[in-house]
């Protein structure tokens, strides 16, 4: 981690990095010049020419898009234009799904605001400062109506076979995509014999539509790192690490006031430290292999499973990895026990969800909702389609998962319910899309978001993902050959069978769900 630490500290301190800086580095630190350059020139947050004084990055993914995001950067560039000191650039999305179109100025989130406002913030950065996160009720916080802070970790922390053995019964599953039980995976890194053993949160959020985790960080920070703390506990890690994509850096305070709580409360301090890594950027980062190459200053690029990091993981040692809600869900299972759990979804489901809503939806944000809530019911709760439009689809996990017809809002909010409806609960984000969009336009801005953020390792993905958009783009252009349709189904298939990471083998997902239900959006 002292490569990585190392470039964002000298990129902080002079807003690019020099080869002369890099040079230096390299002696100081004692390692080969080359390994400092490959590692610069794979993460895209890293500079090697000066920056401007004033960097305006505009969001250019799925809700962003769903808000007139095209039209609205075209005029914000149009209204930049030729101010010397000012760099408008497109990005990938930024994790204000709620604020569509949304922005960024000098690394501080903007979003809903005129063009013509964004460009007065771009010219007089200083007048803008990202507003803190409004207070609110969460079931999951069981601290929320009294009690102290990190009570919970201070009863259960010699009691590591009963945390499993709970968790176990209420049936947590990762909320970051992969839905495996949670108790299981503590249970397996803790049987493992190897030392030292890591904990890790996962705290790159990065796919379109998804800001769920930026709001836990935001407002429940406290129980994040006491999440930590009790799986470190039981698995016996001796150090942890939250690793935080760099557009959520605003969280760092309220992380770093949360670890100095749980270091006076004694959680940290006695053999476990928590530090915060700020992640040089890109999606697949959120891979918890890439992740871990980035951890030990390499190229974030996936490696092949097995082994898993539970058995062999950060510097080949065990490793857990969980994502940000569902160490935040583990205290208030402990304190309130699993049969409260259980009674807490609805139709018969189990548990609490966090779900972030985006798109074309009148209140768009994030709701804590039963498990088992509807689709339609969860449109509701966010005021339902802009404008009081009828709904015509729907991802109910991400850019990534599978876009269902209006028909299908019946489906209820659960890993197998979703599923069986043909697309995944994935990244926890339901994305709604208004009658009258075109769905094709909407699968290629997906398709997009993962040819620019393919790491280019797996080539199927690599190539795979920017033929697609070459078809597309043409056919949106009215100059389709009708091959795309012929090509689709072995191609989704390659990618699907030699990705070696997630990002490969569902890039293609959005776009044929799309024509499965809309064959017609090829007919142009």
């Amino acid at each position: 981690m002292s490569l990585i630490a190392e470039l964002n500290r000298l990129q902080a301190e002079r807003g690019y990095l020099r080869e002369d800086d890099l040079r230096d580095a390299a002696e100081r630190l004692r390692v080969a010049l080359y390994r400092l350059q490959e590692v610069v020139s794979f993460y895209p947050h890293f500079r090697t020419a000066p920056p401007p004084r004033w960097e305006v990055t505009l969001c250019r993914d799925v809700s962003c898009f769903l808000a007139g995001g095209e039209a609205w950067g075209a005029k914000v560039k149009a209204l930049l234009a030729g101010e010397k000191d000012v760099e408008v650039r497109e990005v990938s999305c930024l994790g204000r799904c709620d604020r569509a179109p949304a922005a960024m100025v000098n690394g501080v989130a903007v979003g809903a605001v005129a063009p013509e406002r964004l460009a007065e913030l771009a010219r007089h950065p200083e007048k803008h400062h990202e507003a803190a996160a409004p207070r609110r009720q969460w079931r999951i916080d069981p601290y929320g109506e009294g009690g102290e802070p990190f009570s919970v970790y201070e009863s259960w922390a010699q009691r590591a076979d009963e945390v499993i053995a709970t968790l176990k019964a209420a049936g947590l599953r990762g909320m970051g995509g992969a839905g495996f039980q949670t108790g299981l995976k503590w249970e397996l890194v803790r049987k493992e014999a190897a030392t030292p053993k890591y904990v890790i949160c996962n705290a790159d959020e990065s796919e379109p539509g998804t800001f769920k985790d930026r709001v836990l960080l935001e407002e429940l920070p406290h129980l994040v790192v006491e999440g930590m703390c009790l799986a470190a506990r039981v698995v016996g890690a001796e150090r942890g690490w939250i690793y935080l994509r760099h557009e959520y850096e605003h969280a760092c305070g309220p992380l770093e006031r949360a670890i100095g709580q749980a270091l006076r409360r004694g959680l940290l301090g006695r053999g476990f430290e928590i530090e915060i890594f700020l992640s040089p950027g890109g999606y697949i980062l959120g891979e918890e292999t890439a992740l871990l190459e980035a951890l030990e200053d390499k190229r974030g690029e996936p490696w092949n499973k097995p082994p898993y990091p539970g058995t062999r993981g950060l510097w080949g040692k065990p490793t857990l990895i969980n994502n940000v809600e569902t160490f935040a869900m583990v205290p208030a299972i402990l304190k309130k026990g699993a049969e409260w759990w259980k009674t807490q979804g609805a139709r018969g489901h189990q548990g609490l969800k966090v779900m972030a809503v985006s798109g074309d939806i009148e209140r768009p944000g994030v709701y804590e909702i039963p498990m088992g809530t509807t689709g339609a019911e969860l449109i509701q709760m966010a005021g339902g389609v802009k404008g009081g439009k009828r709904l015509k689809a729907f991802a109910p996990g991400g850019a990534s998962s599978a876009f269902l017809p209006a028909d299908k809002t019946g489906v209820k909010i659960d890993f197998a319910s979703v599923q069986a409806a043909g697309s995944m609960l994935g990244s926890g984000a339901l994305v709604a899309v208004a009658e009258g969009t075109d769905m094709l336009g909407v699968a290629a801005n997906v398709v997009r978001f993962f040819r620019n953020e393919s790491c280019g390792k797996c080539v199927p993905c690599r190539t795979g993902t920017q033929k697609v958009v070459e078809m597309l783009d043409q056919i949106l252009a009215g100059k389709g050959n009708g091959r795309l349709r012929e090509v689709l189904p072995g191609l989704e298939e390659t990618l699907a069978q030699t990705s070696i990471c997630g990002l490969g083998q569902v890039a293609l997902n959005p776009l044929t769900s799309v024509l499965k239900a809309w064959p017609e959006v090829l007919n142009r």
